[in-house]
């Protein structure tokens, strides 16, 4: 008869221990799961970011602002020898 209550408590012991992985294991999953979804969006948001930074202007422009040329010259050449 002792024999039998070992066996028991054994197994009841052995019992909680698998509800106590299995707890864990679902709060591991869960917070992988919110970091994982945290990680994403900010990978969204930043190609939305660099998406916005390298947009091509569907209208090229002839100038590059205020009068300003696109070749810089050096002040020794514009002087006459």
């Amino acid at each position: 008869m002792n024999a039998r209550n070992d066996v028991k408590r054994r197994s009841d012991r052995s019992l909680d221990a698998r509800l106590v992985l299995a707890a864990a294991q679902l709060q591991l999953a869960a917070r992988v799961d919110f970091l994982v979804a945290r990680w994403l969006e900010r990978c969204a948001a930043n190609a939305e970011a660099a998406q916005r930074l390298f947009k091509t202007d569907p209208t090229p422009t002839r100038d590059f602002g205020m009068g300003a040329s696109p070749v810089v010259s050096c002040p020794r050449w514009d002087e006459s020898p």
